[in-house]
């Protein structure tokens, strides 16, 4: 048994030797043809394999050059003094496969640093300063297989740091202090990566240092979080209300002493439906003129159906829009009229003689600034009886009477025959 332990030792050993071997001589061939880098920026690096490969390690540099040749496709950036890795220093390299920037003085990296380096399959960012990644810093790097971050100040990891990297092959993460029971989410992800092989790093919790391959997410604490609201019915049936929802903490309910959700259970949203019917409502009577100047007239009126007008289906109003009231003004101007003619005597009992007779304005009278009857009020008219009797004499009976001449009365003496 012990015979066959040596021989599987030996033939290990053997076969790591040729690979270290095979791995030199690789790597003394890509970088035999090495010379000065000539692209701005890059002076005091080396460039190898016609450009496509930059070393500048231990140069001092303080960021990362801008812009880098669009053919790199390895950058040796590591042993310098940056501090940060901005938006867009990396954007626009289609064909870089490796980049190495451990060994520097990096606390922040933005979170679309990396972004447009799809062919990546490599990244070193071990021992520096970073304490935190932001959600979807490597986010697009579909084709990353190997990423280093040990020997940082992280205190968590989350899941969604590797949102689309589905090719993970290798995930350094030791010798950082890693808080287990906030990595929940990473724990739960780390079953589902078919490609990972290696996972290094270890955890504090409980006072305990554990292995992160190893750790049960079962004795950490489960804060609450918020169901989804419900869905309740608007407080109207038509035009403006509110709508009572509320939410349960259960999504996940508070677990092994964890924290109750924040924020209220209940809310109100406003809401708006259709229109309501709205009746219509009469506006106002128009005010028109009396037909008439004087006396009795009407008053022809109308109104309008907009006070509110009928909407959304509602009744239309109610009577007509039109009527006539009667109106009183001064009584109008009534000219005089004569009446009729009295019938008189006439002046003698036989023969001829002058009836009298006279007439008033009352038919009717002028009233109202009416002018007064026009002509006289009273009139004479000559009048025959039957003939005198002889037996008065020759000059026949005497008869008088008075007339109205130029103011007198004259006596007249008609002799009858």
């Amino acid at each position: 048994m012990n015979i066959h332990k040596s021989i599987v030792m030996k033939i290990g050993t053997l076969i790591f030797n040729t690979i270290v071997v095979l791995s030199f001589c690789f790597l003394e061939e890509i970088y035999a043809a090495r010379g000065p880098c000539t692209a701005p920026g890059l002076l005091n690096c080396t460039c190898a394999d016609g450009g496509t490969i930059i070393i500048c390690s231990e140069k001092g540099f303080t960021e990362i050059p801008s812009p880098l040749p669009a053919i790199t496709v390895t950058l040796q950036f590591d042993t310098n003094k940056v501090s940060r890795i901005e938006n867009g220093a990396f954007s626009n390299y289609p064909n870089m496969r490796k980049i190495d920037i451990g060994i520097n003085q990096i606390s922040w990296i933005d979170s679309g640093a990396f972004s447009g380096l799809q062919s990546l399959t490599t990244l070193y960012l071990d021992q520096n300063r970073i304490s935190s990644i932001q959600p979807g810093t490597f986010t697009g790097l579909t084709s990353l297989k190997d990423l280093e971050m040990h020997n940082n100040n992280l205190t968590t990891v989350s899941a969604n740091m590797f949102d689309r990297v589905t090719l993970l092959n290798s995930l350094l993460l030791n010798k950082n202090p890693l808080l287990c029971c906030t990595m929940v989410d990473f724990f739960e992800w780390i079953p589902n990566q078919r490609s990972l092989r290696t996972l290094f790093g270890t955890c504090h919790d409980y006072n305990t240092q554990t292995d992160i391959n190893s750790f049960d997410v079962s004795k950490c604490p489960v804060d609450g979080q918020w169901g989804s609201w419900s869905t309740g019915p608007c407080s109207v049936t038509c035009g403006q209300g509110f709508i009572n929802r509320n939410r349960s903490c259960d999504s996940p309910s508070p677990f092994n002493n964890g924290t109750d959700c924040i924020g209220s259970s209940t809310d109100s949203l406003s809401c708006t439906l259709a229109g309501c019917p709205v009746d219509g409502q009469w506006g106002s009577w128009s005010t028109g003129p009396c037909s008439v100047t004087c006396g009795q007239g009407l008053i022809n009126r109308n109104r309008t159906c907009d006070s509110p007008p009928a909407s959304n289906n509602g009744t239309a109003c109610i009577g007509s829009s039109t009527e006539s009231l009667s109106c009183t003004l001064a009584g109008c101007p009534v000219d005089g009229q004569w009446g009729s003619w009295s019938t008189g005597h006439c002046s003698v009992t036989c023969g001829h003689g002058i009836r009298y007779r006279n007439r008033n304005c009352d038919s009717p009278p002028a009233s109202n600034n009416g002018t007064d009857c026009i002509g006289c009020s009273i009139d004479s008219l000559s009048c025959t009886l039957a003939g005198c009797p002889k037996s008065y004499g020759k000059y026949g009976r005497e008869a008088g009477s008075w007339i109205r001449k130029t103011r007198k009365w004259k006596r007249i003496t008609s002799r009858y025959y």
